[in-house]
């Protein structure tokens, strides 16, 4: 691995999309940076999506093998270097029925010809590789690797595991540097740079992460129908990250198909029963509505509980801490219910909104979202058992609205062809968070405006892809980071 490599894939540009040619110009100066670029296209994530699973015991795959077909075993998967050289140091493998030891350091690739594309062949700190992992299956050249490599491919291990989503790895949680109290590069870089230049960039960047995440989608539905997608991509985000695998396992388990075709309440009890979160008695804290609701929510699932008793999750299964109570899934899954027990399918209900007129737009995606009765419980009450609001809520309120259209409405829209650039250019904000928090103080020092990027949600976009692209991957706190040079070229 390089001390510096852009986290994902060049995006093929779409049509009807805000351009993304002044970031795309300085990603191509970065002169120091490997960008990854590879001939299979079918993998849509990142090698630090590849890093993060092999660094965690609970997303790797227990039963691997090496390309030869040894078994393999993982005593140590090393520990995460975050300087130049391999991507993992002193790592343990157990390889065959004899269970022959190998101790060093472990290179993570997307493609096996990424070994020669980084030219690590010739780079002395790549001589203790014991294995070289990739997500594709395949070989590099055997004179390339040292002598005794083993290849191991993920791919097949983690398409067949029950359950596993890339989009649920949060690979923000992995190691990274921490911001130190000096001026970043960058920040010097664009001390100068007056607001109406530096807002271009950021819009330019946030176009460049819109266009990923519509490739994304577009490569899913080349295998799934655009209902399918849409659901499953919804009720992922819905998950929020510390339920995003929960909520796409749910997906998988109760499919658009089945529950299109279910009146609200129904679909709403099979999601809620399915999800191990119905409550199984009234609590004595509950008033007469609340109990009169789950009532109605038990009838309906009775009858379908012994047809999906078997896939059913336990509660054990989520992330329930310090979740707000507008953000419970026994509120979301109503949210679900809403959109996709409708007699319309749950993407003509988006495709058939004007793009054009972007209020009106997040108008009419908002009511998608209104929930029918007796869902509509959820528009008097904040939590379950909660006091009842005489104002009513939205089950989707704005910031979550902001999130689902920058994650899921937006690049699917493109994705199919319709045209987004008005709705991407007017994007509401989202909540800033630590990722946008950090990355403007590295970008625009200590003192900067917030008011630059905190009122455009492609802004903030844009901050969040020039996080991914640089400033995850450096190993040099900040000081070989190619960014600052690139800003100084343009």
């Amino acid at each position: 691995m390089t001390s510096n490599r852009s986290t994902y894939n060049s995006p093929d540009p779409i049509p009807g999309m805000p351009s993304t040619d002044a970031y795309q110009a300085l990603l191509t100066k970065q002169s120091n940076c490997v960008r990854e670029n590879h001939a299979n296209t079918s993998f849509a994530f990142s090698e630090r999506h590849l890093q993060c699973v092999w660094e965690n015991s609970r997303l790797r795959p227990t039963s691997l093998t090496t390309r030869n077909g040894e078994t393999l075993s993982i005593v140590d998967p090393g520990h995460w270097n975050l300087e130049a050289g391999p991507d993992f140091l002193d790592a343990v493998l157990l390889l065959g029925p004899e269970r022959r030891r190998i101790q060093g350091d472990i290179e993570i690739h997307i493609s096996p010809a990424d070994w020669d594309h980084h030219k690590h062949s010739g780079d002395p700190r790549y001589r203790r590789v014991i294995a070289h992992v990739t997500y594709s299956p395949g070989n590099a050249p055997l004179q390339s690797l040292p002598r005794g490599t083993v290849e191991i491919s993920l791919q097949e291990a983690l398409t067949t595991t029950p359950g596993f989503s890339f989009e649920s790895i949060d690979i923000t949680a992995y190691p990274y540097a921490t911001l130190p109290h000096s001026p970043r590069p960058c920040a010097l870089a664009l001390q100068n740079w007056h607001p109406d230049r530096l807002g271009p960039m950021l819009e330019a960047a946030g176009a460049h992460r819109m266009q990923i995440k519509a490739n994304r989608i577009a490569m899913q539905l080349e295998h799934a129908t655009p209902d399918a997608v849409l659901y499953r991509e919804v009720l992922g985000a819905f998950g929020y990250k510390q339920n995003t695998a929960v909520c796409r396992n749910i997906a998988d388990r109760i499919t658009y198909d089945v529950i299109h075709s279910m009146p609200p309440l129904a679909g709403y009890a099979l999601l809620l029963g399915i999800s191990g979160l119905l409550p199984e008695k009234p609590s004595p804290r509950w008033d007469a509505e609340t109990r009169e609701f789950i009532r109605y929510v038990w009838d309906a699932w009775w009858p379908q509980q012994a047809q999906w008793q078997n896939v059913q999750l336990s509660r054990s299964a989520w992330t329930l801490s310090s979740i707000r109570p507008q953000n419970h899934p026994i509120r979301r899954l109503a949210a679900i219910a809403a959109v996709a027990c409708k007699p319309d399918s749950l993407s003509q209900q988006f495709a058939d909104i004007p793009t054009n007129a972007p209020t009106l737009w997040r108008k009419t995606v908002a009511k998608r979202f209104l929930a029918p009765s007796p869902l509509d419980y959820w528009h008097t009450h904040i939590s379950l058992g909660s006091k009842r609001r005489d104002k009513p809520i939205a089950i989707i309120g704005h910031a979550r609205l902001s999130a689902l259209s920058a994650n899921v409405f937006l690049p699917y829209l493109a994705a199919t062809g319709k045209p987004t650039e008005t709705l991407i250019q007017t994007l509401p904000p989202e909540q800033n968070n630590a990722i946008i928090r950090q990355t403007a103080h590295a970008l625009f020092g200590r003192d900067h405006n917030p008011l630059l990027y905190s009122k455009s949600g492609l802004r903030q976009q844009g901050i969040m892809q020039i996080f991914h692209d640089f400033c995850l991957t450096d190993r040099s706190g900040c000081e070989a980071c190619p960014f600052p040079l690139a800003l100084q070229r343009d």
